[in-house]
């Protein structure tokens, strides 16, 4: 029974927890300064309060292509020709976990216990959303429809490292090639890259990292601890950017632009956060239950809700190709990947 008691042997108040989570740093700063997160309220209120589906309407680029301009030489009739639209669905990503009192009590310090769990745990959902964004993105690059936002440059056949060839690995071009494979013209519209340290450390060697730099309160110029390659903000991350089931690693350099992620965040839980107390397992346990809600959605994409079995995607589920397709046209998807042996 969810009661407002104690954790860790301190009082917990779901209310003022709730609080100290909301005034955290928003999930993955770099993430969100590079505006690939496109924050949408519109789709939960598409969702509703009880819902867990949103199907998203878009009208098609008015192109040239497709809108022949007439000649107006007094003959011709001016013929209106009609908007084209699509749409894509999304589905609320809905996550939970629960601690024991233990798990916390002994790093408690300082005067304010609860805001230091509610650290803890605001910082353990941004690894979540961050392996679910991650999923999702691998997911769709693997769809044949957008095989051009793919730039290999890794070996097939490579038996180790030493049968690596130099051109197998990112070099000073690498990143301006996959941007124009998978934009063409349009490859200004890259703002973020998602790469493993090795790959920073390969760009560091070839004098292509750059770091964003702030004038302080004298005047003079810093460097800030965000490092840029081309103009695009750099995330480091070992987790999920690198296959070491070939015989030879291969890294997975993921490039994406402003607004390439749909995203709104669910905020009508009864009690996302609450204590529970069990007093008969060893003499009495605290327990602390989370649970968070999120839409992490690919735009230009569209999950197919008839192949998800619950009431929210799994991970496997989202990290399933033939569970998505694309809506938009492949030259509109701000995301591209470069995959290398180095």
């Amino acid at each position: 029974m969810a009661r407002t008691g104690t954790f860790g042997g301190f009082v917990f108040d779901p209310e003022v927890f709730a609080d100290y989570m909301a005034e955290q740093p928003t999930w993955s700063n770099a993430i969100i300064a590079s505006g690939i997160l496109q924050d949408d309220p519109t789709i939960m209120n598409l969702i509703g309060s009880e819902g867990n589906v949103a199907t998203l309407p878009f009208y098609k680029a008015i192109d040239i292509a497709d809108f022949t301009p007439y000649n107006n030489d007094g003959l011709t009739d001016n013929t209106p020709k009609e908007v084209k639209g699509g749409k894509q669905t999304t589905m609320l990503i809905q996550r939970m976990m629960a601690w024991k009192a233990q798990d916390f009590t002994k790093e408690l310090t300082g005067a304010d216990p609860l805001q230091h769990v509610a650290n803890s745990v605001s910082n353990y959902y941004q690894q979540v959303w961050e392996a679910e964004l991650m999923n999702i993105v691998n997911a769709v690059m693997t769809l044949d429809e957008v095989k051009n936002h793919i730039y290999d440059i890794s070996s097939a056949d490579a038996e180790d490292m030493a049968s690596v060839k130099e051109d197998n690995k990112i070099n000073e071009t690498s990143m301006i090639y996959a941007e124009q494979k998978a934009l063409g013209d349009a490859q200004n519209g890259f703002g973020l890259v998602i790469m493993h340290s090795m790959i920073l450390a390969r760009y560091k060697a070839l004098g292509l990292v750059e770091y964003m730099k702030y004038n302080n309160a004298n005047g003079l110029q810093q460097e800030v601890n965000l490092p840029t390659i081309n103009g695009k903000v750099v995330v480091t991350s070992d987790r999920y950017t690198v296959t070491t089931t070939t015989t030879v690693p291969q890294y997975t350099t993921t490039i994406i632009g402003a607004g390439a992620i749909l995203t709104a965040r669910k905020t009508n839980y009864n009690e996302p956060y609450y204590t529970d107390y069990d007093p008969e397992s060893k003499a009495g346990i605290e327990k602390l239950y989370t649970k968070e809600g999120r839409v992490l959605h690919p735009n230009g994409f569209s999950l197919k809700v008839s192949e998800i079995s619950g009431e929210s995607p799994t991970k496997t589920e989202l990290g399933t190709k033939t569970n998505w397709e694309l809506a938009f046209n492949e030259k509109n998807i701000r995301i591209g990947q470069i995959i290398s042996n180095g």
